[in-house]
């Protein structure tokens, strides 16, 4: 069978590396396999990164997942973990520039083994009609080729930023992600949902915990109504990133959370303005907002939420 083949070829490829990395995105949520991969990424002592869209995965599994893969946006040491390694093992990875254009060196498609939508590229070799689930089921359960495993890349985790000082100093979104941090330390982890913008970018200075994002089509006003349904499906209390231009669109959403009996913590970032456009588009005047005064509207919405 072609899907024997396939597995006995990763299975062969990985064995003759010296270095390899499993890089995990959007599939292994939507198929519901991160306890699986887990699994194997135990079995083969091989270290996980995310990618940029699939970051909040394995969130159960700490001493496999090292962080998220940014290219030169990211820690440099996962980084070069990725760029450097022999082999890369991509699990339901979308290549996109949304995960991929702050590589700072063209991923060599000879050392990659790509299995996503159903299809799994090794190098030049394809198989085609071969779910995801099925081919980590099987490489699960094949036998290693030679005595031991290979040994796990253990570079540096991320540390993330603790311990917010209480200065006078203004408030940076990287503060934000520090006081955040402070928070899950002391109240535990909270499934999340980000915006666009800085807020997302600032989710990735969090502890890795499940993450909901608009990250491939970055459409605004994704957090609020998001964090809604993730309150709604899971019965977990969220905590919900938004920035102010993406909360007039769809903040209002929140007056929703009383008849349903939810309880969202919304953190709001408020610089007065279309960031994400003025970006592109710098000369443009319709970039600027009013400030809302966010902080004195919080509290009828906390009454129109909570009842």
């Amino acid at each position: 069978m072609r899907s024997a083949e396939c597995v006995d070829e990763i299975i062969e490829k990985l064995a003759a590396t010296r270095t390899a990395v499993i890089i995990v995105d959007v599939e292994i949520r939507r198929y519901g396999l991160e306890e699986r991969v887990t699994a194997l990424a135990r079995k083969l002592g091989l270290p996980v990164v995310s990618t940029f869209m699939g970051r909040g995965l394995l969130e159960q599994a700490p001493d496999v997942l090292l962080g998220t893969y940014l290219g030169a946006a990211g820690d440099p040491a996962i980084t070069e973990m990725v760029e450097e390694a022999d082999a890369l093992l991509l699990l339901g990875v979308i290549f996109s520039d949304t995960n991929f254009a702050l590589s700072q060196h063209r991923l060599d498609p000879r050392r990659i083994i790509l299995a996503f939508d159903r299809t799994v590229r090794i190098g030049h070799h394809v198989y085609t009609d071969l779910p995801i689930d099925d081919l980590i089921e099987a490489l699960i359960g094949h036998g290693w080729p030679k005595a031991g495993a290979p040994e796990a890349i253990r570079p540096p985790c991320v540390v993330y930023r603790r311990k917010l000082p209480p200065d006078n100093e203004p408030i940076s979104p990287s503060d934000v992600a520090t006081a955040i941090n402070d928070l899950f330390d002391r109240h535990g982890t909270m499934p999340m949902t980000a915006d666009v913008g800085d807020c997302l970018f600032v989710a990735m200075e969090i502890e890795n915990t499940a993450l909901a994002a608009p990250g491939y089509y970055a459409g605004m006003g994704f957090g609020v109504p998001a964090g809604i349904g993730v309150a709604a499906a899971t019965g977990r209390r969220p905590l919900i990133l938004v920035g102010d231009g993406a909360f007039q669109m769809t903040g209002w959403e929140l007056g929703n959370c009383r008849r349903y009996e939810l309880d969202p913590i919304v953190v709001l970032f408020n610089n007065t303005g279309w960031e994400m456009l003025r970006a592109f588009q710098p000369e443009s005047g319709f970039n600027d907002l009013d400030d809302w005064n966010f902080a004195a509207i919080a509290p009828h919405l906390v009454v129109m939420a909570s009842g």
